[in-house]
């Protein structure tokens, strides 16, 4: 029958893997998904750098409130820049996300556009660092204290640093969470696996990104190439996703088609985190007290919403667009067909 195949292809190969290592999850337990952050070089080319402020002020609002910051893939655009440049105009961004590491309240997946940190040591000599030191060799707050010999030991060596707040950072392909009883499995991944432009044919989506859309994209037109910019592609990623997680009985957070999803209870648990590059707003999902989310972050006014003026300035908001809903009923379909799908192999 086919309920074996969902667990080879695509999704089900980084699930075999990711169930090695799951982490167990209650009412107590407090995740946000983000994806799509898509950090550039702060240039034209850089969507992300309408956003930075908005992106800032959400990630301090979950810091601040104890929730595990899941980056689901594409947090920098590495086909169109070098780290380096990234680093440079993100410095205060990457210290943020030091302290969600710091606190072991962050986790990094890779997606098709970062598929980079697919190299453990690319990325502990690349991304790491950045977490503890800013581009200009400040180091972050948590570890001022320490005699600038031997931060410069560190900087230069790129090593860990010798207290063991910001080591051991490990970059993933996905993860999975683990709510029960009964025992219900939430993969968490990017979402470009057996997508063919993203992860068969990266190599000439990437070829094209670097040598042809990024100058496009500066003279103002908007890519075609990728689902985040064409609705047919975007669907057919969304139906074969959707497919997996009906046939495989396991509930998805992915990201990379940069369409936010949110299922309603009974339907598919496909939910995705949408991005942080909407024209004007990012969006998220967030697990907390036992339910999901999806969520809006961006900038308001009293006016602009209709209730009158405080001289109308600037306001930082966040709206929940759908839930919350009790886990147990957005994963209620998945419960089902595990349920069943054990029989049929017994």
């Amino acid at each position: 029958g086919m309920t074996g195949h969902p667990v080879r292809g695509g999704p089900g190969r980084v699930l075999e893997a990711a169930r090695a290592n799951p982490i167990p999850i209650d009412e107590l337990s407090r995740f946000v998904f983000l994806s799509d952050c898509h950090r550039g070089s702060g240039g034209w080319a850089d969507d992300f750098s309408h956003n930075v402020i908005i992106y800032l002020h959400a990630v301090q609002y979950y810091l601040e409130r104890g929730f595990t910051l899941v980056e689901a893939g594409d947090g920098e655009e590495l086909w169109e820049n070098g780290f380096d440049e990234i680093h440079w105009a993100y410095s205060n961004v990457y210290t943020r996300l030091g302290s969600f590491h710091a606190a072991g309240r962050f986790i990094k997946l890779w997606g098709n556009h970062d598929d980079a940190w697919s190299s453990t040591g690319t990325f502990r000599r690349k991304f790491v660092p950045a977490l503890w030191r800013k581009f200009d060799g400040r180091p972050h707050p948590l570890l001022e204290g320490m005699a600038p010999s031997e931060l410069e030991r560190i900087v230069k060596g790129g090593e860990a640093p010798p207290i063991p707040i910001l080591s051991g950072l490990e970059p993933r392909e996905g993860v999975v969470l683990r709510h029960g009883p009964p025992l219900v499995d939430i993969l968490v991944i990017h979402g470009h696996q057996g997508d063919f432009w993203s992860d068969t044919a990266s190599w000439l989506s990437r070829f094209m990104d670097h040598s042809v859309w990024k100058w496009l994209q500066k003279a103002g037109l908007r890519a075609r190439n990728a689902p985040a910019g064409n609705y047919a592609l975007k669907d057919g990623v969304e139906d074969r996703l959707k497919k997996w997680t009906r046939l495989s009985g396991v509930a998805l957070i992915a990201g990379h088609t940069h369409q936010p999803s949110f299922p309603r209870p009974g339907d598919t648990p496909y939910f995705n985190c949408g991005s942080c590059i909407h024209p004007s707003c990012i969006t998220c999902i967030e697990l907390c007290d036992d339910t999901l989310s999806l969520v809006k972050w961006g900038f308001t006014t009293l006016g602009a919403e209709g209730a009158g003026s405080d001289g109308d300035q600037l306001r930082m908001k966040r709206s929940v667009l759908q839930g919350p809903e009790p886990v147990t009923e957005c994963l209620a379909a998945g419960i089902k067909t595990r349920g069943s799908e054990r029989r049929s192999t017994l």
